[in-house]
């Protein structure tokens, strides 16, 4: 696996949320080892989350999309005998 760069930053944050993250690593939570990881992981988790939220926005908004539903309907009428067909087949 190719080396990742990595870039040095510094982060304040709520010293009760600090030594709740310290204790997480201490405990060996997810066998993360450093409060470095448990931030990286965190970061990553939130990162996932909003592309997730946006492919889910983008998603939702096709329910409404005209032009969207016109283009669906026009591909399913364009293959309903071959899918009536490959449904007789598969009986």
């Amino acid at each position: 696996m190719p080396a990742v760069e990595k870039k040095r930053i510094q982060i304040r944050m709520p010293a009760a949320l600090y030594s709740q993250a310290r204790i997480a690593v201490d405990e060996g939570f997810e066998e993360i080892p450093s409060i470095n990881d448990f931030v990286v992981k965190a970061v990553k988790e939130k990162l996932r989350r909003i592309r997730e939220a946006k492919i889910d926005a983008a998603f939702s908004r096709m329910g409404s999309d005209e032009k969207y539903l016109r283009a669906t309907a026009e591909v399913s009428r364009d293959f309903a005998d071959s899918d009536w067909e490959a449904f007789k087949v598969s009986e």
